[in-house]
């Protein structure tokens, strides 16, 4: 059975104050970024709500979803300063509710085959869907908790109605509902934890290129250009930093994106301070056709039309084929295949 995970944000009260909307949303971006680092699998429902199906990466945490939730909990506090609710259960019900009972700083585990149980002598409002006006309708029926609803002696006017199937599934523990997948990406990112802490600037400059030569890549391969750069941090004791810029012009290109990412990252690091992981995240994305030229357009297109030649080469016949040189020193440290390099992997505790 599919193991969900409903996780409701809960920044400080400051982004909620007026004006600080654009506030809100940083945060609610860096949190959701955050999160796809455990799974691909996520459906945002709203700004500060989210589903996450984790069945197919349960096994980095030894099949133990409180052990992998807790991690969730750990990382968002150290990189955003924020403390999340999680509900964990088979479906997005259960999992909603129980992400719900224990706010702002909680974690609510129901074990498979026991939905019916958990969710038996909870008041019936708190079912989602159920609002202040239904609920006096419910009570005046003789249902206040989910357990009411299964009992013979509650009536329910139309029992074909959505309403009555609805409520009967979930007091019997069922959901109907499927995870919608946003498969429209906001974002792309490249991170990379090293095998020993470096403070070797060169080494940590070439990283930082490489993995933004791998969206700048994938950004192409999809014909999108991004408006805004972010470049992160993770220091030996796991404190993370990060700092985003929103380019003059969205682009696609290395030569723009890099420069960026390198200035953030020279601001972000201290001279000779140890870290265990850099990353680049490029996102605002939108489709290179719409995108508005500049003036020096013949300059933006030859630089592109070089891009996509450089792309192709390293397609058939592989990465190391033709590659700069600020990547070419990166090869006594990380292994290749026709692909690139192969980096370490920049989930959470692994």
């Amino acid at each position: 059975m599919p193991l969900r995970t409903a996780e409701r944000l809960l920044p400080p009260d400051a982004v909620f104050l007026p004006g600080n909307h654009r506030l809100y949303g940083e945060y609610s971006e860096r949190v959701m970024h955050t999160l796809y680092d455990f799974t691909p699998d996520i459906e945002q429902v709203s700004v500060d709500e989210a589903y996450m199906d984790v069945t197919g990466c349960l096994h980095f945490w030894g099949h133990d979803p409180a052990r992998m939730a807790t991690a969730m909990k750990e990382r968002i506090m150290k990189e955003c300063g924020l403390s999340v609710s999680i509900g964990i259960a088979s479906n997005k019900v259960c999992a909603k509710i129980a992400a719900g009972l224990r706010k702002p700083d909680g974690l609510v585990l129901v074990p498979h085959g026991q939905e019916k149980e958990f969710l038996a002598p909870l008041p019936v409002e708190i079912v989602p869907g159920i609002g202040v006006k239904t609920t006096p309708k419910l009570h005046a029926q003789g249902i206040f908790t989910v357990a009411d609803i299964l009992n013979r002696k509650s009536v329910f006017h139309n029992h074909q109605s959505w309403l009555c199937r609805y409520l009967t599934a979930v007091a019997n523990g069922r959901d109907e509902q499927v995870m919608q997948y946003d498969r429209v990406e906001k974002s792309i990112s490249r991170d990379t934890t090293f095998g020993h802490d470096s403070s070797d600037s060169s080494f940590i400059t070439s990283t930082l290129y490489y993995l933004t030569e791998r969206c700048c890549k994938t950004l192409r391969q999809r014909n999108q250009v991004a408006a805004t750069v972010t470049t992160k941090v993770r220091f030996t004791d796991f404190t993370t930093v990060q700092k985003q810029t929103t380019l003059r012009q969205p682009s696609a290109a290395e030569e723009d994106i890099f420069t960026t990412a390198e200035q953030m990252l020279h601001i972000l690091l201290p001279p000779h301070r140890l870290i265990r992981l850099v990353g680049v995240r490029v996102s605002s994305l939108s489709s290179a056709d719409e995108m508005q030229m500049p003036l020096d357009r013949v300059k933006v297109e030859k630089i592109d039309r070089l891009h996509h030649r450089l792309d192709a080469l390293q397609t058939k016949h592989g990465y190391r084929s033709i590659q700069w040189g600020i990547t070419y020193a990166l090869h006594t440290t990380f292994s290749a295949d026709a692909e690139g390099y192969e980096l370490h992997s920049p989930v959470y505790e692994l």
